[in-house]
């Protein structure tokens, strides 16, 4: 194929109307070139004359990707926009087109027409001010835009603080945290009292993996102005991850002050890490969501056609290698094709890996929406006539709780990814269990709860995937004569309470190690200074290398017991030390994420292992380290629990959240409001 001889065949039949002949000739050269960026325009620009406006807009999207400076992709793209009816984005595109080239006659016309159709609700300052403007791309997450924006400004206005910081807040949000950085201290020049520059340098701090320096701007910023939203969250979050523990006492005691005043003090993930209450958790749920959606989409009208299957969609970051993609993808291949209909929302990860494919496979239908927003993707599911839809993100990393306020079916249930309230009025249900969410609890939770018979954390069989090999002890770092505790969890779940208790199990078992997850250095630095101060040697302490794939789940196999967090427990971690045999000691915790390995060990017939308090807790680890007898009982009993008790069959697992989808739907096809259910 000459492909230049093709192009100029493509355009005649373009400039002559006929567009099924141009577009084909587009295609076979796009076939080849897929980033032929003149050839993708003009395909786009037929996608748009046949009114196609989706297809157009992604391609246009590339387009620009390619050519950030091509001004007239900026307007075919705010055309495409405007006839999706978002107005507001249209604008900003239009804007780009005229700041790029200001004889731009199809970005005058189509900023003309978003303003018009805006009828005022766009800012006046934005038409005329690049501050304004790049704030505004920055909301509608377009940070390259926003950035050549906040770079106009400064081309006016050199030291302005408000340019310096916009630009600042464009980069970090691009990821580009040294000269965000930077940025940042250009602003701290010209306002060295600028609490806001303090904690966006920290977050760009945090953002280059440089703990202890954004752990400084955050306390910086609380100086300045210590009832700063979400910094007093921010700066707990870094200090569990990072183990730096020196003010923890008086960060936990201002955050809980600070959400019993009904501040917005954190981002609700921080709270379940924390010994704080459901109800706290809720009033920091209701608070976030609120302030990150303010407009909730009206409920969604989706009748079941008589004898249609109900249709569940599942929504996600994490279908792919994460431990909610690991666990639901089992869920996923079990479901009754004969009732129900799967459709998979992806909205994160690597596409081409294993567990990637296993899901999309396991779908009826599977869509990659990483490139959609959240009114796009909630639009996507209504009109797949999606019945039910699972948040399996909550307000963990890269969530879309806006998705669901945009209203993506008439029943949205938080389920598995987040272990709390949502706080939304637009999430209905949440899935727990006796022991995650026992009635007491309800008071703590926006949704209504769904109470599953045994265990609401869904468990994949990975024993198969175990490594045949058992790893050597002196290959992994481990005395060969060690009693071997053990516990894999991230270090955000670790507090000092739960810390000092695994020194004073150290401390009365002479041949005891604790083996970890390697933490990064900063963090590793002070938990060995942390035992050091507690009275064990630091050398007692074990880091576990990182390792690829599943090769990690040998090392189960190698320790002894597994001590759990406190407040945010092992999760699917202890589901894979069960199934591998590996006894797991936790405590009871206050609230849904610290009650999950109990529930976990309740569904195995394994009760003997959740404690009430600290001192039950330690008394359960020393009697197992110090008595090979009953520890080699208690493996026994849990060998053979693991395969006459309900926590690891799937089917059954299955079975129990399809008689919840009923109901729900049942309630719903009544006109019925959501209420508890109960699956027995």
């Amino acid at each position: 194929m000459n492909p230049n001889a093709v192009f100029d065949r493509a355009v005649s039949h373009h400039r002559a109307g006929r567009l099924d002949e141009a577009a084909a000739l587009y295609d076979q050269i796009l076939a080849v070139y897929a980033d032929h960026a003149d050839t993708l325009n003009l395909r786009a620009v037929v996608d748009l004359a046949r009114e196609l406006y989706p297809q157009a807009l992604e391609r246009f999207d590339r387009v620009i990707a390619l050519m950030p400076d091509f001004a007239a992709g900026h307007a075919h793209r705010a055309a495409a926009l405007l006839a999706l009816g978002r107005y507001e984005d249209a604008a900003l595109s239009a804007r780009r087109a005229l700041a790029l080239d200001p004889d731009s006659g199809a970005g005058r016309d189509n900023l003309a027409a978003a303003l018009a159709k805006l009828e005022g609700r766009l800012p006046p300052a934005a038409a005329e001010d690049p501050v304004v403007e790049a704030g505004l791309l920055l909301d509608r997450r377009l940070p390259l835009e926003a950035l050549a924006a906040a770079d106009r400004a400064l081309g006016l206005a050199p030291l302005s603080f408000d340019a310096l910081f916009v630009r600042a807040r464009a980069l970090e949000a691009l990821k580009r945290y040294a000269e965000a950085i930077a940025a940042c201290d250009r602003a701290l020049e010209v306002d060295p009292d600028s609490a806001n520059a303090y904690a966006l340098r920290g977050l760009a701090f945090m953002g280059a993996k440089q703990p202890e320096r954004a752990l400084a701007d955050f306390e910086g910023a609380l100086a300045l102005d210590p009832d700063m939203d979400l910094i007093a969250g921010e700066a707990m979050l870094l200090s569990l991850w990072s183990c730096e523990w020196d003010e923890f006492e008086r960060r936990a005691a201002d955050l809980f002050a600070g959400i019993d005043a009904g501040k917005y003090a954190a981002q609700p993930f921080v709270l379940s890490a924390l010994s704080s209450s459901p109800v706290q958790q809720k009033k920091a749920a209701i608070r976030y969501f609120s302030r990150n959606n303010p407009v909730v989409g009206p409920p969604v009208s989706q009748p079941r056609v008589v004898g249609r299957k109900i249709r569940i969609g599942y929504f996600s970051s994490d279908l792919h290698e994460h431990p909610v993609g690991q666990l639901a993808v089992g869920l996923l291949e079990m479901h009754d094709r004969a009732e129900f209909e799967i459709l998979g929302f992806s909205f994160g990860g690597d596409p081409n890996g294993p567990t990637r494919r296993r899901i999309a496979a396991a779908c009826d239908r599977f869509f990659d929406c990483l490139g959609m927003q959240d009114a796009e993707i909630a639009r996507l599911a209504r009109e797949k006539q999606v019945h039910i839809a699972i948040d399996l993100n909550g307000y963990t990393a890269l969530s879309r709780p806006g998705i669901f306020a945009a209203g993506a079916a008439p029943i949205q249930v938080n389920y598995l990814g987040y272990p709390a309230t949502m706080g939304s009025s637009c999430h209905h249900y949440i899935i727990g269990d006796r022991v995650v969410t026992p009635p007491e609890h309800y008071d703590g939770f926006s949704e209504c709860v769904v109470t599953m018979p045994d265990t609401y954390l869904v468990t994949n069989n990975i024993k198969g995937l175990v490594p045949a090999r058992l790893s050597a002890r002196a290959e992994l770092g481990i005395p060969e004569t060690a009693f071997v505790f053990c516990c894999f969890n991230a270090t955000f779940k670790i507090t000092p309470d739960a810390f000092a208790s695994w020194m004073r199990i150290l401390a009365a078992v002479d041949d005891g190690i604790l083996w970890l997850s390697d933490p990064g250095p900063t963090a590793k630095r002070n938990l060995r200074r942390e035992a050091r101060e507690r009275g064990v040697s630091p050398d007692r302490l074990i880091f576990a290398a990182r390792t690829i794939g599943l090769d990690y789940l040998a090392r189960y196999r190698v320790a002894d017991v597994f001590l759990d967090t406190f407040y945010y427990n092992a999760h699917a971690t202890a589901s894979e030390a069960l199934m591998v045999g590996l006894p797991v000691v936790t405590r009871l915790g206050c609230a849904f994420a610290g009650r999950v390995a109990a529930s976990l060990l309740s569904a195995v017939g394994m009760p003997e292992l959740i404690a009430a308090d600290t001192a039950a807790y330690e008394r359960i680890a020393l009697d197992l380290a110090r008595d090979p007898s009953a520890l080699s009982a208690v493996k026994e009993k849990l060998a053979s629990n693991a395969v006459s008790h309900p926590l690891f069959d799937a089917k059954r697992y299955a079975r129990n959240l399809e008689t919840a989808f009923r109901e729900m739907w049942a309630r719903q096809e009544q006109g019925l409001a959501p209420a508890p259910i109960t699956v027995r």
